[in-house]
């Protein structure tokens, strides 16, 4: 199947289901004209004030942020790296999907983390509040690959949801933590 781009639709929809979804899809980053291609291998769902791991729990521009159209990038800086999420669901639900590791395809990079994928694909705050789906530095694509998704608790995360919100693919040596 040929790699076709994801629209807004894909990000309407809850966040537990679009991260589940994102693994397989491909985040490509354009940098000086080149294009740089990666599996995403691992994400984990982010919901409003009810989840206190959420950046929309405190007031500001992240939760602003996490209020915006579906597809809208969410960047933000913690111990010193960005992190990149995508904007989930409709309008003002405050969703988000983090993306936690990537697998390279055509590039050499430690992308088995969420800082270090962000430092590897140089994504930084000036693509946050744009939107990954009508952008030309960064996009996500589906060619079609289905994995086996294996689902666990969060990471780092001390005060969680009962649920598991973490995603990833089985048996893929990307992930950043098993």
């Amino acid at each position: 199947m040929k790699a076709r781009k994801i629209d807004k639709e894909f990000f309407l929809r809850d966040a537990e289901f679009v991260a589940r979804e994102l693994l397989g899809k491909i985040i490509v980053r354009k940098i000086n004209g080149k294009e740089f291609r990666a599996r995403i291998v691992e994400t984990e769902a982010y919901f409003g004030s009810e989840d206190p791991a959420s950046r929309a729990v405190q007031n500001g521009d992240l939760r602003r942020t996490m209020l915006m159209d579906a597809g809208t990038i969410l960047v933000y800086g913690i111990h010193n790296n960005w992190l990149v999420n995508f904007v989930t669901n409709k309008t003002g639900m405050a969703e988000a999907v983090l993306i936690r590791a990537l697998e390279p395809m055509n590039f050499e990079g430690n992308t088995k983390g969420p800082g270090l994928l962000t430092k590897s694909l140089k994504i930084k705050k000036d693509l946050h509040k744009k939107s990954v789906c009508e952008g030309d530095k960064i996009w996500v694509e589906d060619d079609g690959m289905n994995l086996d998704v294996c689902e666990d608790f969060r990471i780092g995360i001390r005060n969680d949801l009962p649920k598991k919100l973490r995603f990833y693919i089985k048996d893929n040596g990307w992930v950043s933590r098993r």
